[in-house]
């Protein structure tokens, strides 16, 4: 067998079993600052549960919430997935709905998102600082950004 055949095959065997140790299940929460396309911050945050099957992948659901304790709310149910390209490091995408009440009028949408950020693991506990894109579909208020920390417990 050749050298380099060795080595792909050998690069391949570290690979696939890399990516089949499964890490589990994670809950966890995050608190944020979102800005919104009208330019007002707001405060936001998110419930979340992710199942992570393989060390560089993951799926889940979340809820976000945003509102500027005043005249606006909106809920967000969604799924998302994960890649976790290196150490720590991640990148989320995530679709669902957006169910928000403003200036007393209610409304239903579509949302996508992305985020970037890091996780920090200490033992089974996490915190994650993060940044956050969103994009409502039809509502009058599209684009939303936030930054803020995540923390959760894997099992």
């Amino acid at each position: 067998m050749k050298k380099t055949t060795t080595v792909f095959l050998a690069i391949v065997f570290f690979a696939v079993s890399a990516a089949f140790a499964a890490d589990g299940l994670s809950v966890g929460g995050s608190l944020d600052v979102n800005m919104g396309s009208n330019m007002n911050p707001y405060g936001s945050g998110s419930l979340n549960i992710e199942y992570r099957p393989f060390s560089m992948v993951s799926i889940g659901f979340k809820i976000s919430g945003q509102t500027n304790f005043n005249d606006r709310f909106s809920a967000v149910p969604s799924v998302f997935a994960r890649l976790y390209p290196f150490s720590g490091a991640f990148a989320e995408g995530s679709i669902g709905g957006s169910f928000s009440w403003a200036n007393k009028v209610t409304s239903k949408n579509m949302s996508a998102g992305a985020s970037i950020g890091w996780r920090i693991t200490a033992g089974n506990t996490y915190i994650e600082p993060k940044i956050n894109m969103d994009y409502v579909f039809g509502a009058a208020e599209p684009y939303s950004w936030s930054a803020g920390v995540g923390a959760g417990y894997s099992f």
